[in-house]
């Protein structure tokens, strides 16, 4: 696995407004500056959102209800949009805090599309529910979270971090599920999420009674562990603070494969082609392929002899996966080795456009 990069020390993005007050504002409400060192302390035990219908327009009223802030240049010169509810006093400190905080974490150029929205608890309440610490809308891809910790210690730092982990899997792809649903390719495909939601002990985009075996947020919650000091916790035991089903708690493997998810994004299948002469009906041509992912395995018969047909199957149990005419198509579910087959009714040559995840 590569090593989870320690945070930048403090000194180097120029944290000395972190040794201030707290800001308040004019109805007494307070804020305190962003700061890697929130990452790695308190429980972390919160409920967030997915916004969808009513609640993504209940944010934008809040939004049009009074804000401040805009585009900010973070310690390495990237350019991040920091917005704070007016319920807080105008100081660029505090948005100039966040910025240099994200800009920590492991992202892509998905950072340029997010807008985070910084607003007191009862405005999240308002916002995101009246049980959550903070959300997400993927429609806007705004991250809302608080400007104070939890009353029960959970920093607001571990919110933020949680919550561009949706970030991150909204601007993944996992085809032919939802990355945000799902966990975005590499690491669904680690955790098994397509044969545990087969089975019932993983709901996708659940986020209600099966909260904790939601994949999408089973995988916010890997990456937030993937930012955290890995000095904070040396053996990485499900002791460490974990918002999830335990079941769900990343081993090296997962937290390596969410870490290539985020810097070096799964862009599509594995294609190839192949040609060949089917010698009788008795005598199928047969291609073993590797299917190194779960997700879209596809095929299409460029030219064959009349009447023959191409399938999907499991080199390993010999079990026909898909089946049809000129084209094949299934969803790979924990298979990994795969068999492409083609029968012919009379003898003759063939050719094949292939596709695997």
């Amino acid at each position: 696995m590569t090593s989870v990069r320690r945070l930048l020390p403090l000194a180097a993005v120029g944290f000395a407004l972190l040794a201030g007050t707290a800001l308040a504002g004019p109805s007494g409400r307070r804020a305190q500056p962003f700061s890697p060192a929130g990452l790695a302390s308190g429980p972390a035990s919160f409920r967030d959102a997915v916004l969808t219908g009513s609640r993504a327009r209940r944010l934008q009223a809040v939004r049009r209800a009074g804000e401040w802030g805009g585009a900010v240049t973070a310690s390495d010169g990237e350019v991040v949009q920091v917005l704070v509810s007016d319920s807080y006093p105008v100081d660029p400190a505090l948005t100039q805090s966040l910025a240099d905080f994200v800009v920590q974490l492991f992202h892509g150029d998905e950072l340029a599309k997010a807008v985070f929205l910084v607003a007191p608890l009862d405005e999240i309440a308002s916002i995101c529910g009246p049980q959550a610490g903070g959300c997400y809308d993927p429609d806007s891809e705004t991250i809302v979270v608080p400007g104070e910790d939890l009353p029960d210690g959970t920093s607001k730092e571990t919110i933020l971090v949680h919550e561009y982990g949706h970030h991150v899997a909204r601007n993944r792809v996992n085809p032919p599920w939802s990355a945000e649903d799902w966990g975005p390719k590499r690491w669904a495909s680690d955790e098994h999420v397509c044969a545990r939601a087969a089975a019932g002990t993983a709901f996708p985009g659940d986020e209600g009674a099966n909260y904790a075996l939601n994949p999408g947020e089973a995988f916010a919650e890997t990456y937030r562990l993937l930012n955290f000091d890995k000095q904070a916790w040396p053996t990485w035991t499900t002791l460490a603070p974990w918002n999830a089903d335990a079941s769900f708690y990343p081993d090296s493997a997962a937290l390596a494969a969410a870490e290539e998810d985020v810097v070096d994004p799964w862009t599509g299948p594995a294609v190839g082609s192949w040609s060949g002469r089917i010698a009788s009906p008795a005598r199928p041509a047969r291609r073993l392929l590797a299917a190194a992912l779960d997700g879209s395995a596809s095929a299409r018969l460029t030219s064959a002899p009349p009447g023959a047909s191409i399938a999907f199957v499991d080199a390993s149990s010999g079990r026909v996966l898909a089946q049809g005419g000129r084209r094949v198509s299934f969803a790979v579910c924990g298979q990994r080795r795969l068999a492409l087959v083609v029968r012919a009714r009379t003898p003759g040559r063939f050719g094949v456009l292939y596709a695997t995840p």
